[in-house]
C-alpha cells in the first residue's frame, strides 16, 4: 500500500448544482495518514462534499487542495491520477463482467502489467473470497461479497487517498464488521481516508477526527474521543438535547 504524504483540505468551500449552493463556506482538512468522518443526517451535504472534492459539483467559491495541487479546478480523471479513489456507496459494480474484469477495470490508470498483477496478488491476499470467486460473474455475488469487489476495484490503484461513501449501506451486521476491518487494516497501511458513514458509533471508534454537517454547514468537528460527547451529534443522531 502508498503511504500517504499529503493532506488534503476543503477551504471556504461553496458548491452546488446549477445555480443552488448545497455547501457554504465549508472548511474540512484530512491529515495524511488519518481517519477523518464526515456525519450527519440525510440532507447534510455529505454527498456533495464528496463530488465538489472529485470535480463532480460546480465549484462557486473556496478551493479543494490535495498536498500542493489545487484540484478544485481539475477534471475527474486527474484526480484520480493524483492518487485519489473513491468507493461509490451501493456496492456498484459491473454484473456482467467477472470479479477479475471489475477488478481490471479498477486498474485502468495502471499502465504497466506487472505491476497490475502484482496488484491483483495484494487485493488477493486481501480479499481471498474474490481470488475464489475470480471469474465468477459480479451480478452473482452476494452483496458483502460484491462491497468486497467495490472496494477491492477502488484500490487497484494503489491510492493514497480513498473516500469511503457509506461503506456499510445495506450489507449484514457480520459484513459490517468486515468493511471496518478493511478501513482499518488501510488506516495501519498508511493511507488516508475519509469515511463518510451513518454507523456512527463503528465510525468514531475507527477514526481519528470527524465533522457533523448539518444544511451544508460544519456544526461541529473535532478528535473523534471529543465528539462522542459532543451535544450536537448527540442531538443529530440520538435525539438526546
Amino acid at each position: 500500500m502508498m503511504t500517504a504524504t499529503r493532506d488534503l483540505d476543503v477551504v471556504n468551500l461553496s458548491a452546488g448544482y446549477d445555480r443552488a449552493d448545497v455547501l457554504t463556506e465549508m472548511n474540512v482538512s484530512a491529515k495524511a495518514g488519518s481517519v477523518t468522518c464526515i456525519l450527519g443526517a440525510n440532507g447534510a451535504g455529505k454527498s456533495t462534499l464528496i463530488r465538489s472534492i472529485l470535480g463532480l459539483c460546480r465549484v462557486s467559491s473556496g478551493t479543494v487542495r490535495f498536498g500542493s495541487d489545487v484540484i478544485s479546478d481539475m477534471p475527474t480523471h486527474r484526480i484520480a491520477a493524483l492518487g485519489i479513489a473513491t468507493i461509490p456507496e451501493g456496492n456498484r459494480v459491473f454484473p456482467r463482467m467477472t470479479v477479475l474484469e471489475n477488478l481490471r477495470v479498477g486498474g485502468l490508470l495502471v499502465r504497466d502489467a506487472a505491476r497490475e498483477r502484482k496488484r491483483l496478488d495484494e487485493l488477493f491476499n486481501i480479499f481471498p473470497r474474490l481470488e475464489e470467486r475470480r471469474n465468477q460473474l459480479a451480478g452473482t455475488l452476494s452483496g458483502g461479497e460484491r462491497s468486497m469487489l467495490s472496494i477491492a476495484r477502488g484500490l487497484m490503484t494503489d491510492p493514497e487517498f480513498v473516500i469511503f461513501d457509506e461503506p456499510s449501506l445495506g450489507l449484514s451486521p457480520l459484513f459490517v464488521g468486515e468493511v471496518f476491518k478493511i478501513v482499518r487494516r488501510l488506516k495501519e497501511s498508511g493511507v488516508t481516508i475519509l469515511l463518510v458513514e451513518q454507523n456512527v458509533r463503528q465510525t468514531l471508534d475507527v477514526a481519528d477526527y470527524g465533522y457533523l454537517l448539518s444544511q451544508g454547514r460544519v456544526v461541529t468537528a473535532g478528535p473523534t474521543e471529543t465528539l462522542k460527547n459532543d451535544p450536537e451529534l448527540h442531538k443529530a443522531y440520538f435525539g438526546v438535547h
